[in-house]
């Protein structure tokens, strides 16, 4: 399937930087200067498939938009078109989507997300000729993050993890995303200096439109390579919140990544244990106090009742003090109350306020290199989580 490369800005010599990182991402991708252009090369490969074509559109111009949607529409058996620019609103979106033979990707997600639009679109284009019998089917691992109480570091645990497994551990080909389920108070994407854009008031209301265009549109794309769905903080009643809704959203994620972390809020609503039913571990999160021990525990007996038999539970005790040779001061007691259970102690950090404050990941920052020996067990827990659920064809 042959891919062809339109530049915006065709008559500078000077290439863009996300012109520049697809050309050294695609070794076979072909520059041509218009579509008559990439007509006539295409029918000299004689594929019989549609062949993709990049088009890094000018800045702000919606004429050069528009045309895009009809050649869409009226080559669609021919090209396969993906956009590649700044963000276009949500109806221009669905135009663009509706020809049946296009798809958008942002310039500043980098060549990664065009890559994986180019990889959907392959997969299907052969799984109809693919008998369902013969198919693989992988199935996705799931691992809740539930706080036992608020201001844990529940979210920084699952940030810093996730970018963590994407550079640094032996499964790093996952695609991993991170599922932000406090709609009240999500600060996730403030951690990352992103922008959230999962509409849930609208998508609660009516789900039955989520498909895999529209998830895009609700996907935040870190630089680190981790997605997130996070909704912009609202007043929006998280209990009433469609379960149908939830399950919808989790369907598509579910095929679309390879390891997905779940960030609980604190508080415990009705679909709280439905989505830990369906997980395939759970990491608990507290302090080490004796109050907070107790909440631990109290969280622990909630989610082992709400999870499946073979939930993998790991407990974090957060923000731990260290003696001098590197013990954890008041270990013991952490250890006799937690008697039995996978425990991993993770010390006060202090680079942790500056990185909140600077929405970079301290996995992205100086301290990465000695900061990763400090979360090594928790993220090999983590890596080595398997399913622990059966999928059907």
């Amino acid at each position: 399937m042959a891919i062809f490369l339109i530049r915006g800005n065709a008559g500078s010599e000077a290439r863009s930087a996300i012109e520049n990182g697809l050309l050294a991402v695609i070794p076979d991708l072909v520059e041509a200067s218009n579509f008559n252009r990439v007509f006539e090369l295409a029918s000299k490969t004689k594929t019989g498939k549609p062949a993709i074509v990049l088009v890094v559109a000018p800045p702000g111009d919606h004429g050069y938009f528009d045309r895009l949607v009809e050649v869409a529409a009226q080559y669609r058996s021919e090209v396969f078109l993906i956009l590649i620019g700044d963000e276009i609103s949500a109806s221009d979106y669905k135009r663009l989507v509706r020809t049946g033979g296009a798809e958008w990707a942002s310039a500043k997600a980098g060549p990664r997300e065009v890559i994986d639009i180019i990889a959907r679109h392959r997969q299907d284009g052969s799984a109809s000729s693919t008998p369902a019998s013969s198919a693989a089917i992988a199935r996705p691992v799931t691992i809740a993050f539930v706080p036992s109480a608020g201001g844990v570091g529940n979210s920084t645990l699952a940030i810093e993890l996730a970018i963590y497994l994407m550079a640094h551990k032996k499964p790093r080909q996952r695609k991993i995303c991170i599922v932000d389920l406090d709609f009240q108070t999500s600060h996730v994407c403030d951690y990352l200096d992103s922008a959230p854009r999962l509409l849930i008031k609208d998508f609660s209301a009516d789900h039955g439109r989520l498909d895999e265009h529209l998830l895009e549109t609700f996907t935040t794309h870190h630089d680190s390579g981790v997605d997130v769905f996070a909704a912009p903080r609202s007043k929006f009643p998280s209990e009433d919140l469609n379960i149908d809704a939830l399950d919808a959203l989790f369907n598509i994620i579910t095929k679309r990544y390879d390891l997905i972390f779940i960030d609980h809020p604190s508080n415990w609503f009705s679909w709280t244990p439905q989505v830990i039913a369906a997980s395939d571990a759970a990491v608990i999160t507290g302090t080490n106090t004796i109050p907070s021990l107790r909440q631990i525990s109290e969280t622990l007996a909630q989610v082992r009742s709400s999870g499946p038999p073979a939930l993998q539970i790991g407990i974090v005790v957060n923000r731990c003090e260290r003696t001098l040779f590197g013990s954890v001061v008041d270990g013991k007691h952490a250890r006799q109350v937690l008697q039995d259970e996978q425990v991993f102690f993770i010390s006060r950090l202090p680079e942790a306020v500056e990185s909140v404050n600077m929405g970079i990941p301290m996995m992205r920052g100086t301290s990465a290199r000695k900061l990763q020996k400090k979360f090594a067990r928790l993220a090999g827990f983590c890596a080595e989580v398997k399913s622990i659920h059966q999928v059907s064809a």
